[in-house]
């Protein structure tokens, strides 16, 4: 575990969205910690060196196999989707270790990837408001790529991020995220099959 302290921890999949979130905070010159939650079913460790010198993005990985085999087992609170993955429990899980882990780099406040609209189960509104406060993440959680749509977070309000700065994507096409990735000087776009086997 690294002993540097950071302004924000960011959910860090790999995938573009984490990439842009993670990349747009960086820009507006917050320290941010990319936390790579791993398991049996998702995670790409071995990519940490990759991640750190293409996006120079410091990437934590974080072993939740145990707690997700035991979501798993005690049936998801809020269901699965078409193919077994509980998608919205898992969110949950990652965001309150997320919450848990603030303190140890010394960090305010959480950065998430979320899409408003991008996918069916875990992005719709009322969804992203269900993860948000059964996380209890309500106070540290800002979604940057869709924060122009969305209700302004104490974040925001205090002026610790300029929500003026911040995007306003919606909806499942990409342009948004490409045209973002040019702006950020992202060249290398990760494809965008989602990283869980379930």
């Amino acid at each position: 575990m690294t002993t540097e302290s950071f302004d924000a921890l960011s959910l860090f999949s790999g995938g573009l969205d984490s990439i842009l979130a993670t990349k747009l905070l960086q820009s507006h010159g917050h320290r941010v910690l990319g936390l790579h939650f791993v398991s049996p079913f998702f995670g790409k460790p071995e990519k940490k060196d990759f991640w750190e010198s293409e996006y120079g993005i410091p990437v934590e990985v974080i072993d939740v196999g145990q707690e997700f085999v035991d979501l798993m087992a005690a049936f998801p609170p809020h269901g699965f989707g078409k193919v077994l993955n509980p998608c919205v429990d898992c969110k949950i899980l990652m965001l309150r270790r997320a919450k848990e882990l603030l303190p140890a780099y010394g960090a305010k406040f959480i950065i998430s990837g979320e899409v408003l609209g991008q996918r069916p189960m875990s992005q719709r509104a009322d969804t992203l408001n269900i993860i948000r406060n059964d996380a209890d993440v309500r106070d540290v959680l800002l979604r940057p790529l869709s924060a122009g749509v969305l209700q302004p977070t104490p974040m925001e309000e205090s002026g610790l991020v300029d929500r003026s700065k911040l995007p306003s994507l919606v909806g499942r096409g990409r342009k948004g995220q490409y045209d973002l990735a040019r702006t950020l000087g992202v060249t290398t776009i990760p494809t965008q099959a989602g990283g869980c086997r379930l």
